[in-house]
């Protein structure tokens, strides 16, 4: 077996997204990334992963990202997976930020879509592969993509088509991507044809990913709150037991507090602050910070569900 079969081969089941926590001057809170890794860890997370929107990556430099990776891999080790991501941006600076990923030790990088192709989305997947491939051949740690649908506003269809994926497994650093498509008939086709070749890990759509449990090399983002409660659904789907795993979801509905006026990101900032990992709930401009009244509904509603919210410091 290969390295790359090794890692593509762990990545499964639960991926937990990491989210940039800063501090009251907007610089980043590695310390509070670093704890909240660390619980994971206790709790049995086996895999890590930035991505571009959950984790900020728009608002924060290569420089920052690189930091970021550096504290994730110096927590995560080899006890688990980490992949890292790129922030888009020109070739040349994807493959100097995955270089530098090698020389940290990140176990795998997402490349993220340069910026000329989210604004030519018709030929975007053609663009994509060859960016991919042109990183590849610069770099030796194993690389996933990004599925992404077009058009954005109105999602129809598959940024890239599955038969271009043929030309990505060719080569065999390549080892999978993360699905956000959301649409079911795609997962499957590329399941049904690259499930023993390249690893899919979804967006964090569990109604979707209880069709793909039974397949080799499929993950979902979940835990990110309550591990045991994320790692409880995939138990009770290696059992078969679809009607426990629904009732749980069931009760997703009211683990989110909405609120009009508030940005998601800044309310998962607030999150992090209620469960005692991040020192402040401040997100750096151009996003809005919680209000105080905003921050005190968010953590009441977290102390009211326990359940999903499982580790409430505040």
């Amino acid at each position: 077996m290969s390295h790359y079969d090794d890692i593509r081969n762990r990545i499964h089941r639960q991926m937990v997204p990491l989210p940039i926590l800063y501090r009251d001057d907007y610089s980043i809170d590695h310390a509070g990334l670093a704890k909240y890794v660390a619980w994971h860890l206790e709790n049995d997370t086996q895999n890590f992963c930035l991505t571009f929107t959950y984790s900020q990556l728009d608002f924060v430099t290569r420089e920052e990202i690189v930091d970021v990776t550096h504290t994730v891999t110096e927590v995560v080790r080899d006890d688990a997976v980490f992949i890292s991501c790129t922030g888009g941006g020109p070739l040349h600076e994807a493959i100097k930020t995955i270089q530098a990923f090698e020389e940290i030790g990140a176990h795998a990088a997402f490349v993220h879509l340069p910026e000329h192709c989210l604004q030519n989305p018709s030929h975007c997947g053609e663009l994509y592969v060859e960016y991919i491939r042109a990183v590849a051949k610069e770099t030796k740690i194993p690389l996933l993509a990004v599925a992404l649908p077009v058009p954005w506003s109105a999602p129809s269809q598959t940024m890239l088509p599955v038969e271009r994926f043929e030309e990505l497994c060719e080569d065999e650093q390549f080892i999978g991507i993360k699905d956000d498509i959301y649409i079911l008939d795609n997962r499957m086709e590329l399941v049904r044809r690259f499930s023993g070749r390249m690893g899919i890990t979804g967006g964090g759509m569990f109604t979707h990913y209880i069709f793909f449990h039974h397949f080799p090399n499929q993950g979902e983002f979940a835990g990110i709150y309550n591990p045991k409660r994320g790692q409880r659904m995939f138990e009770l789907l290696d059992e078969n037991n679809y009607l426990e795993v629904i009732k749980m979801l069931e009760a997703d509905p009211q683990s989110g507090l909405v609120l009009p006026d508030l940005h998601w990101m800044a309310r998962n900032q607030v999150v992090f602050y209620g469960m005692g990992f991040a020192e402040t709930y401040a997100m750096r401009p151009p996003i809005a910070t919680a209000t105080e009244a905003q921050a005190k509904a968010i953590i009441e509603h977290m102390h009211q569900t326990p359940t999903l919210f499982e580790h409430v410091g505040r």
